[in-house]
């Protein structure tokens, strides 16, 4: 069985996303911040002025992320911060997947079901590229209904 990443890979280079390519890279970075900016929407924070807090950060990693996935801005992992990086991204999807047991979500079932709907995402085994080379959707596509795996522990 392939790992998430294999996968995320494999979707990436069928788009015609490649390694060393220092404009994807800046895009990738944007998506990933747009993600970590979607999950900060889901949290509440109970403590006085954390709410505002969490909306200011949230709304300036938005309009970051856009500039960088419009292309207006281009970010870029400095050589001497290349293991540093590595080793955020690798602690972000342990951390993340963390929330995920502790909140008792399906994590893994939820994995399966996005990298199959970007699987889905595809018209005659080819990706979507839309003008400009952001990666889009086959007319029709549905989002994966992910109610399934949230389970019922921690809120």
């Amino acid at each position: 069985m392939k790992s998430n990443y294999q996968r995320t890979a494999e979707w990436l280079k069928a788009c015609g996303k490649e390694p060393g390519n220092a404009s994807h890279l800046s895009t990738q970075i944007g998506c990933h911040l747009e993600e970590f900016v979607e999950f900060l929407e889901t949290i509440r924070i109970d403590s006085e002025g954390g709410e505002l807090i969490a909306n200011r950060v949230g709304y300036d990693l938005a309009w970051l992320a856009n500039k960088l996935k419009k292309g207006d801005y281009t970010a870029h992992i400095a050589p001497h911060l290349r293991v540093a990086a590595l080793d955020a991204l690798c602690d972000s999807e342990v951390t993340g997947n963390g929330v995920a047991y502790i909140a008792g979500f399906d994590k893994e079932g939820a994995d399966a079901a996005v990298l199959n709907s970007n699987d889905d995402k595809q018209v005659d085994g080819k990706p979507v590229i839309q003008p400009g080379g952001k990666i889009g959707k086959r007319p029709g596509w549905i989002a994966p209904d992910l109610s399934g795996f949230i389970g019922n522990a921690a809120t």
